[in-house]
């Protein structure tokens, strides 16, 4: 709950989504799904308001692009 009304929330929930997303596509996506996903990603990952928290997540999904699984943020 303090991470909701700090209005945090944000800086966790959203990379977590992001995550998920990517994981699904490197294990089920076909080069169309491949290519509309990582540039939802790319656009949604400017959204996250904290910089540190987007890096963060940025090296998460290439973590994730090289076959890890399971990460959380």
């Amino acid at each position: 709950m303090k991470l909701a009304k700090s209005g945090q929330i944000a800086n966790v929930c959203q990379p977590n989504a992001l995550l998920t997303l990517m994981e699904y596509i490197e294990d089920y996506g076909d080069g169309e799904l491949r290519s509309l996903g990582e540039h939802i990603i790319e656009e949604e990952l400017k959204s996250i308001p904290n910089p540190k928290a987007r890096e963060a997540a940025k090296a998460y999904l290439q973590r994730i692009r090289q076959g890890e699984r399971d990460l959380r943020f």
